[in-house]
């Protein structure tokens, strides 16, 4: 029995640790059914289309992952592939937070707190399943790389790591590019770091990330509306205020995402305490200064801190704001309480180090139990699906009969009511995000505005978006606007609000009419479809490459035992 037990290694007992959380933090988002909440769209045969592929010309937000969807939907039903991502992160980041520990009880510690936190309880409450996947994968990351800055071995390992990250989208490669480029970077002892390591982590990244800076550099808007950097700011959501709020892992910008016990006194102070217990109790010691791993994770953690709360900083704001509007790729800064990820990673290696020190020394099992449960404790309502408010649901037959029909052409389609979000009664009134740009394969024009409770509406990024909302706003002819912008199809969903300005008058009656969809013809459109670009997927072959280089490394360093 002593023999078999000491083969449970900390990664093993990470992973059910990450499985148990999972299942007890998704509750009934893992029933049969799609589970659909704000930018948690997930729909039944996802098409391969050139806004999935990220060869559209439009800004690439969810390149290459939304591809990796629609090809793992050809094998398995959407919902089942949904299920499969949310509930692997946990496995997957758990694992991952318990290699950073070397007993059971640290690998128990810190995969509770990486599954068990408010920064995965906010991104999973606004629906940013690719981010759950990047940072179920930091942990990886820095384990790679800060073998290679200590050995020089591992390449392979960052390699894979950091391929892996920039198929969950454009936020997961560069929270991974920065926390491998930090460690392998991080002066200290064994040795200086070496120009090598960083070029690996800077060519690996380039490449398997062409997928989205590419299109990016190429689509039709770079510039961010300044207006965002203020609106997507760190907010408090402790009474500690934002940068209080960015220690304990929150502070998302979206109110409705908040943990109604972490607004309170007590459980607060309680969670700021343990975090500060947990930092003091690993900075202080010369072992942590001198290991790559603990020293290379608290420059990162300090880093996405600072870049987390810049906005709230004295002249962080201006700051913020020019980098937003006048550096191509300046707005993936707009919402950066996503740094945070990186201080949530220190605050693991603390967490698996202290607990590692407690059960060698074999302290009072008390302080053990405190440094295991505390997350859980301070952050109950996590639990379930944020206390019962998800669920699973179906896509309804007039979904699915519009559809069918305006798939087989391939002339663009607008969206009215002019909304960027929608509730529908069959998803139980859940804030969701129009799904019908996932749902078609061609071209959709619909709101990709965000109003944001307390702040001005942060500008979409699509011009003809821009152009019918500016026709909606001033009473103009919108339908000559959707013509000119190539639009045939009109689809009116009847069973949403619809305040004045936000429905076109449309001639003649519609041609399809599906439970609350009805469907207009505005006949054929002026084709604006620009000619085939030859080196359009030029970004996505370059991801192709780092994935199959990646796999080639892999196996053949699984071959040679290394």
């Amino acid at each position: 029995m002593d023999a078999a037990r000491a083969r449970v290694r900390p990664g093993t007992i990470g992973g059910v640790v990450g499985l148990v959380l999972g299942v007890l933090v998704l509750g009934p988002a893992l029933a049969p059914g799609y589970t659909l909440h704000y930018d948690l769209v997930f729909v039944p045969d996802p098409p391969l289309s050139a806004r999935t592929l990220g060869t559209d010309g439009s800004v690439p937000r969810a390149v290459p992952n939304d591809l990796l969807v629609a090809l793992a939907s050809m094998a398995l039903p959407g919902w089942v592939v949904q299920k499969l991502l949310l509930l692997g992160s946990f496995v997957l980041g758990g694992a991952g937070a318990g290699r950073l520990a070397t007993t059971r009880a640290g690998a128990l510690a810190a995969a509770t707190w990486w599954s068990w936190n408010p920064w995965v309880g906010e991104r999973l409450g606004i629906g940013h399943w690719g981010y759950l996947i990047g940072f179920a994968l930091l942990p990886w990351v820095l384990l790679a790389a800060a073998r290679l800055r200590s050995s020089g071995k591992g390449a392979t390992a960052l390699v894979v790591t950091l391929t892996a990250s920039a198929l969950a989208g454009s936020t997961p490669g560069v929270l991974a590019t920065l926390l491998a480029a930090v460690v392998v970077l991080t002066p200290g002892r064994p040795g200086r770091p070496r120009p090598r390591h960083l070029a690996i982590v800077v060519g690996t990244a380039l490449l398997a990330n062409a997928s989205w800076w590419y299109p990016f550099l190429r689509s039709a808007s770079h510039a961010a509306d300044p207006d965002g950097a203020s609106a997507f700011a760190a907010a408090a959501d402790t009474p500690f205020g934002p940068l209080g709020s960015l220690l304990l892992g929150g502070g998302l910008w979206h109110e409705r995402t908040w943990f109604v016990e972490r607004t309170t006194w007590p459980v607060a102070t309680g969670a700021l305490v343990a975090v500060l217990a947990l930092l003091l109790l690993s900075l202080r010691r010369r072992q942590w200064w001198a290991d790559p791993l603990p020293r290379g994770a608290t420059a990162a953690g300090a880093l996405g801190l600072v870049l987390a709360g810049l906005a709230v900083l004295p002249g962080g704001s201006p700051l913020l704001e020019a980098v937003v509007t006048s550096v191509p790729g300046g707005g993936i800064l707009r919402d950066a309480q996503k740094f945070t990820a990186l201080w949530v990673l220190l605050v693991a290696v603390a967490s698996a180090q202290v607990v590692d020190r407690v059960r060698l020394h074999r302290l009072p099992v008390v302080l053990l139990a405190v440094a295991v449960v505390w997350p859980v404790a301070t952050l109950p309502t996590l639990a379930w699906g944020h206390s019962g408010t998800w669920g699973s649901v179906g896509w309804p037959q007039e979904v699915e009969t519009v559809t069918a029909e305006l798939s087989t052409s391939n002339e663009a389609v607008a969206v009215f009511p002019w909304s960027t979000y929608r509730r529908y009664d069959w998803n139980e009134d859940r804030v969701l995000l129009d799904p019908w740009n996932r749902l078609l394969p061609q071209r959709v024009v619909s709101d990709d505005r965000l109003a944001l409770r307390g702040e001005p509406t942060v500008a979409g990024e699509d011009p003809a978006a821009a152009a019918v909302a500016e026709s909606l706003a001033t009473g103009g002819e919108v339908t000559e606007v959707l013509e000119r912008e190539g639009v045939r199809w009109v689809i009116i969903q009847t069973d949403q609000p619809a305040p004045p300005g936000s429905v076109p008058d449309l001639p003649g009656r519609p041609v399809l009419v599906a439970g609350d969809l009805e469907v207009h013809d505005l006949g054929p459109a002026p084709d604006t479809t620009a000619s085939p670009d030859p080196v359009a997927a030029a970004g996505l072959v370059g991801t192709l490459v780092a994935v199959l280089v990646s796999v080639g490394l892999a196996v053949r360093t699984r071959r040679s035992g290394t």
